[in-house]
C-alpha cells in the first residue's frame, strides 16, 4: 500500500481534489476516472486514521486533524465525529477548487463554439495559465509518483468525452477545427481547418487568369478564383486558396476533360455543401467563363500529389499556328514524325525569365497530329508531358527550345491560340 502512503505525503503538505489528486495515480486500478481515484484513496486514508484512533493511538487524532482540511469532503464526517464541528476544506493548490464543475461548463462552450462553425469532428488543446504544470511536476517528482497524467491530457479528454456526448465526434486524424481551452479562465480559441473540395474546371474563354493578378487599376485579368467568391460566399469562409494541377496561360482555353484542382476555403462556418448548388453559382457568376465540377472532399496530403503530378502526367493542346510561307502536306508528315516520341530540351522561356530561373528542363512530345486550314494556318493536336512550354515548342523561343516547328520546318511558326483538351486525371 505504498500509493497511499505516498497520497498521504502529499495531502500533509497541500490540499488537492479529487482529480488532482487522483491524476498522480493514473495508470492504478482500470475502468474509473480520476475523480473515482481520488476519493478512494482519500477514504482509505481516511479509513486508516479511524483505525488508528479507534486502536488507542494518540498521536493519529492530532495527524487527522491536521491533514483533514487537505484531503476536503471525504474526511468531514469523521472530523465531525472525533470533534463536534464541521471540517472548513481548504481549496486545492492545483485547480483551485473549479477543475469539476469546469469541466461540465467548458464542454458546453464548446460544443456551442463548435455549432457556430458548422464543425462535427474536433479535436481539444489545453493551455493552463500559471505555473500549474510545474506544480504538478514538483510534486509528482518530490514525491517519486511514476505514472501520473497532466491536467492538460486530463482536461482534454474529459471535456472531449462530454463534447462527444453532445452529438460531436473527436477525431484525431483528420478533424475539422482545434478548439484551444484556456484554465481556469475558460476563454476559448478555435482553429478550424480548412475545407478542401477536389475537382476539375473549364476555362471557356480566353484572357482569364488562374490566380488574381493585381495592377495599379484593381484586377488586370478576371480570374478563376474570382469565379469562385460564391464558394467563399456559400461556405462562409475568410479565403479561397487554389492548388490546381498545373496552369494553362492567361490566353489559352481550358476545354476537353477540364484540369483537376483542389480549392481550400479557409476557416468555413458551412462545411456539408451542395456542390450542384456551388457549380451553378460560379456559372452565373462568370457568365458561362468558367465552369467546375467537384467530385468530392479532399485531405491536405492530396494538395502535394496535385502539385507534383502536375509536372508528369500527359496532357493534349490543340494550338492555332501561323507558319511564314504556308506549308504542304509533305512537310506536315515530316513534322510530326519528327516530333513522335521527341525529347525536347527547354530553357526557361523569355517571356517569364523576369520571373522564373533561367534553368533547362527535359520534357517530352509524345505525338503531334496536323492538318492545313488555308493560307499560313494549320492546326495541330499535341500529346506530351507535363510541364512543357507548348507555344516555345511551336516557337523555338530563339533556340532556347529544341527542337521547336520552327526549326524543323526550317521558317518561323508562331502560336495564335492555344486550348487544353486534356489533363491526365490524377492518380
Amino acid at each position: 500500500m505504498d500509493f497511499v502512503f505516498k497520497a498521504l505525503g502529499v495531502l500533509r503538505e497541500r490540499p488537492l481534489c479529487d482529480r488532482c489528486l487522483g491524476r498522480f495515480f493514473a495508470r492504478l486500478g482500470y475502468g474509473w476516472s480520476n475523480l473515482d481515484r481520488g476519493s478512494a484513496i482519500k477514504r482509505v486514508i481516511v479509513m486508516y486514521y479511524h483505525w488508528r484512533v479507534k486502536s488507542g493511538d494518540r498521536g493519529a487524532l492530532e495527524e487527522f486533524l491536521s491533514v483533514a482540511p487537505n484531503i476536503g469532503v471525504e474526511a468531514s464526517g469523521l472530523y465531525r465525529l472525533l470533534t463536534g464541528g464541521d471540517l472548513g476544506a481548504r481549496p486545492c493548490s492545483i485547480c483551485g477548487g473549479v477543475l469539476e464543475s469546469f469541466l461540465d461548463k467548458v464542454a458546453g462552450d464548446v460544443a456551442g463554439l463548435l455549432r457556430v462553425y458548422g464543425v462535427r469532428r474536433f479535436i481539444i488543446g489545453v493551455k493552463p495559465s500559471g505555473d500549474i504544470l510545474g506544480v504538478e511536476e514538483e510534486i509528482a517528482s518530490k514525491h517519486s509518483l511514476d505514472g501520473w497524467e497532466s491536467i492538460k491530457n486530463e482536461i482534454k479528454r474529459e471535456v472531449g468525452k462530454r463534447v462527444e456526448s453532445l452529438g460531436f465526434t473527436a477525431d484525431f486524424t483528420s478533424p475539422e477545427a482545434m478548439v484551444i481551452i484556456g484554465f481556469p479562465g475558460g476563454g476559448l480559441e478555435i482553429i478550424v481547418n480548412s475545407l478542401i473540395l477536389a475537382g476539375r474546371y473549364w476555362k471557356r474563354g480566353r484572357l482569364v487568369s488562374q490566380a488574381y493578378w493585381p495592377s495599379f487599376e484593381g484586377a488586370k485579368y478576371y480570374s478563376i478564383e474570382e469565379a469562385l467568391t460564391p464558394l467563399l460566399r456559400i461556405a462562409e469562409g475568410e479565403s479561397i486558396v487554389f492548388h490546381a494541377a498545373g496552369r494553362e496561360d492567361v490566353d489559352a482555353r481550358m476545354l476537353g476533360t477540364g484540369r483537376p484542382v483542389l480549392v481550400e476555403v479557409k476557416a468555413p462556418r458551412v462545411r456539408e455543401l451542395e456542390f450542384s448548388e456551388v457549380e451553378r453559382a460560379v456559372q452565373e457568376a462568370s457568365k458561362g467563363l468558367v465552369a467546375f465540377k467537384f467530385e468530392g472532399y479532399a485531405n491536405r496530403s492530396m494538395v502535394k500529389v496535385y502539385k507534383e503530378e502536375a509536372t508528369v502526367k500527359s496532357k493534349v493542346y490543340k494550338a492555332l499556328i501561323a507558319v511564314r510561307g504556308g506549308i504542304e502536306e509533305g512537310e506536315l508528315a515530316r513534322l510530326e514524325e519528327a516530333l513522335r516520341g521527341a525529347a525536347i530540351t527547354q530553357r526557361t522561356p523569355l517571356r517569364i525569365l523576369r520571373r522564373k530561373k533561367d534553368i533547362t528542363r527535359a520534357k517530352k512530345v509524345y505525338e503531334v497530329k496536323c492538318r492545313i486550314l488555308g493560307g499560313p494556318l494549320i492546326e495541330c493536336l499535341i500529346k506530351a508531358s507535363g510541364g512543357l512550354y507548348v507555344k516555345e515548342l511551336i516557337s523555338g523561343d530563339n533556340g532556347r527550345t529544341r527542337p521547336s516547328f520552327t526549326e524543323i520546318l526550317g521558317r518561323e511558326a508562331s502560336c495564335l491560340e492555344l486550348d487544353v483538351l486534356l489533363v491526365t486525371p490524377i492518380s
